[in-house]
C-alpha cells in the first residue's frame, strides 16, 4: 500500500504543480483579448493575428489543465446514485466507470493525438486565416494534455484500488470519508 501511495503522491504533486503553473496561461489569453479590444475599439486598428492566438492559446489552456481538473474533481458528476452507495460501493463505482469510459478514451486518443501532431508538423500545416500560423503547437498540446490525463488516470485508478483494499481490510484511508453529496473529501 505504501508503494501505491507514493506513486499516487508523486503523480498528484506533479500534475498539481503543473496545473497551477499552466493556469496562468489564461492570463495570456486575457492579455491578447485586451490587446484586441484596445486596438480595435480604441484605435480602429484591428490585427489579423489576435483571433487565431486567442483560439490557439485557449485550446492549449483547456487541454493542458485537464489532468489537474480531473485530479481536483472539477468535472461534472452525476451523484444521484453514487451518493447513496456505501464507501466500498463508491470506490467500486469509480473503478468501473474509469475502466469502461476513461481508459478506452485515453488509450484510443493518445496514439491518435501523437499521429495528429506528427502529420501536422511534418506537413507544415497552417491555420486557414490571413495570418496562417502553424497548427502543430496546438496539436502538440493536445498530445501532452492527453498524456498528463493518462498519467493522472493511473493515479486515480490506484487510489480506487487502494481504497477498496483498505475498506475490505477494515482500515479507513486518510480523507476517505466521503461527504453525503458524493464528492470525495480532500
Amino acid at each position: 500500500m505504501k508503494v501505491i501511495d507514493r506513486i499516487c503522491s508523486v503523480i498528484d504533486r506533479f500534475n498539481e504543480a503543473l496545473g497551477k503553473v499552466l493556469s496562468f496561461l489564461v492570463l495570456g489569453v486575457l492579455g491578447v483579448i485586451l490587446c484586441e479590444v484596445i486596438l480595435r475599439r480604441g484605435f480602429n486598428k484591428p490585427q489579423i493575428w489576435t483571433q487565431d492566438v486567442i483560439i490557439m492559446l485557449f485550446a492549449c489552456y483547456i487541454i493542458l489543465i485537464c489532468a489537474y481538473g480531473f485530479q481536483q474533481k472539477a468535472f461534472v458528476a452525476v451523484d444521484v446514485l453514487f451518493a447513496h452507495l456505501p464507501q466500498m460501493g463508491q470506490y467500486i463505482m469509480h473503478l468501473i466507470t474509469y475502466i469502461i469510459f476513461l481508459i478506452p478514451f485515453v488509450v484510443g486518443m493518445l496514439p491518435k493525438s501523437w499521429a495528429f501532431f506528427l502529420k501536422s508538423y511534418i506537413s507544415g500545416e497552417k491555420r486557414y486565416s490571413v495570418w496562417a500560423p502553424p497548427v502543430w503547437p496546438v496539436k502538440l498540446c493536445l498530445f501532452i494534455g492527453l498524456l498528463l490525463l493518462t498519467i493522472q488516470t493511473v493515479s486515480e485508478l490506484l487510489k480506487q484500488v487502494s481504497g477498496i483494499i483498505a475498506t475490505a481490510q477494515g482500515n479507513a484511508l486518510p480523507g476517505a470519508d466521503l461527504p453525503t453529496d458524493g464528492k470525495e473529501a480532500k
